[in-house]
């Protein structure tokens, strides 16, 4: 009799359960073997009528991870539009008769940070600028330059990395800062010698653009089969040398990393000049990088960005950290501020606080989400969200910048495995044991969604949290 009792209380509580995941997507996403030390803070509503779908601990503030740039896309595609473009000059001052320019040659930075970048089609790498420049001086007849190249980064005073980024992601590419003048993503790539032998010394090639005469101390070693990419490289803006430690995976071959230039404006001025010299223009000077405006210049050339929307689409769908503080920076209207930082992201804060989020629930220390200081609640974003949505013009340019779930940018590989007729548009975000996602969600049944998924401080491996936070958005869209 006892084990009858037993077996039926294991079937109703099997179907309890069961029952219960019904109503309940969360559970698995929650349960104690991955987050009984953790924190979430989850909230889905339906934009139509304003229902909470799914709410758990929807106020608790956690950290954003890059789920931080939509705040920073959607406030600078509200404030400057979806057309708006940097404009960088090129040109000269002094004055120029037979075959020499007595000045200098002047390139006045925008703050664009998509000059030379791989991310574009037909952009403007140093070649091409460089080449441009060649033409113009030839069609004057300028064969000399007696005097600088002088890059003029007035546009962007300060700081050049937010003040939370820790040391350990300054040196690698996904800590490049953002100056007055940027080049290539202000990223150049570490080229090693590979070799067969745990814990054998490596030996570095080369770097791709070369980067001398800066200097790079290498202390990394051979790991083990299959351990991939775990060198990471040390240094801050202005550095003159770099430090890289750690490992890379065995081979007989070359195996690369990419890190952050230190001063781009100078890497940018010493190239151009090397160019021009090359082209048969000699230069007397050297590299003269001012924070201060350069007056009377003559305009030979401008180069403009992408429009700010594509810009945008970049920064959301391949989680550019240095797009998203240059876009930060925009929202600054003071050139006389001290930090553009601080400045951009007082008016992120105001902004937002103007669309209805609550400041006791979000703290802001960079644009892009790399700082672990910055936090805010699933319903910060989930009102956010909204916002957005209820202003069509705003909505559908936002839109455009968010990939979508199972195929575009950082969430292609998501959702493989469904094949339902609900979608998602949506921003990702990752550091160490914390994953985030918010966006727009398309149901089976025609429902639209804005949801938030923020956890923090799981205990089970990034596939497997992954892998649940998939699942609950899947019982999501087929409610």
């Amino acid at each position: 009799m006892n084990k009858v009792l037993i077996l039926i209380c294991s079937i109703l509580c099997t179907a309890f359960s069961w029952l219960w995941g019904q109503h309940n997507p969360g559970g698995e996403l929650l349960a104690e073997d991955c987050m009984e030390g953790g924190s979430a803070s989850i909230m889905v509503v339906d934009l139509e009528s304003g229902e909470e779908v799914y709410a758990f601990d929807a106020f608790r503030a956690l950290p954003t991870a890059s789920i931080q740039k939509f705040l920073t896309t959607a406030a600078v595609l509200q404030t400057k539009g979806p057309d708006f473009q940097y404009e960088t000059i090129v040109g000269y001052t002094g004055h120029i008769a037979q075959g020499r320019l007595d000045g200098n040659i002047v390139v006045v930075g925008s703050g664009d940070p998509t000059l030379g970048s791989g991310y574009f089609e037909d952009g403007w790498d140093m070649d091409k600028l460089a080449d441009t420049l060649s033409a113009y001086l030839e069609a004057l007849g300028v064969q000399q330059i007696r005097g600088n190249v002088v890059i003029d980064v007035s546009i962007s005073p300060g700081q050049h990395v937010p003040g939370g980024w820790p040391w350990a992601d300054l040196g690698n590419y996904y800590g490049a800062g953002h100056w007055g003048l940027n080049i290539h993503d202000n990223e150049y790539r570490l080229f090693f010698q590979q070799n067969q032998i745990q814990g054998q010394p490596t030996r570095i090639l080369r770097t791709l653009p070369d980067v001398s005469p800066f200097v790079i101390h290498n202390e990394v070693r051979t790991g083990p089969a299959g351990s991939g990419d775990q060198a990471y490289i040390y240094a801050a803006p202005y550095s003159t040398s770099a430090t890289v430690r750690g490992t890379i995976p065995p081979g007989s071959g070359s195996f690369s990393i990419r890190g952050s230039l230190t001063n781009p404006p100078q890497f940018f001025g010493e190239r151009l000049k090397i160019l021009l010299e090359e082209s048969g223009v000699t230069v007397s000077g050297g590299i003269e990088v001012t924070p201060d405006p350069v007056s009377s210049v003559q305009i030979l050339f401008t180069i403009s960005s992408p429009p700010l929307l594509e810009i945008a689409r970049v920064t959301n769908y391949r989680s550019v950290n240095l797009y998203a503080e240059a876009l930060l920076k925009l929202l600054c209207e003071d050139r006389n501020t001290a930090s553009q930082y601080g400045c951009g992201l007082d008016r992120l804060e105001e902004f937002w606080t103007q669309n209805g989020l609550d400041d006791d629930q979000i703290f802001y220390r960079d644009g892009s989400g790399l700082s672990p200081r910055n936090t805010a609640s699933s319903a910060s974003f989930v009102r956010a969200l909204q916002a957005v949505f209820d202003d069509s013009d705003w909505f559908i340019s936002l839109f455009a910048t968010l990939p979508e779930m199972g195929k575009d940018g950082t969430l292609q590989y998501m959702l493989r495995g469904y094949h339902g007729t609900g979608r998602i548009h949506a921003k990702s975000g990752y550091i160490g044991r914390q994953r985030s996602y918010m966006g727009y969600m398309s149901t089976e049944k025609g429902r639209t969604l804005a949801f938030c998924v923020m956890l923090d401080n799981y205990n089970c491996s990034s596939t497997r949290m992954r892998q649940r936070i998939e699942r609950f958005l899947i019982a999501l869209m087929k409610e």
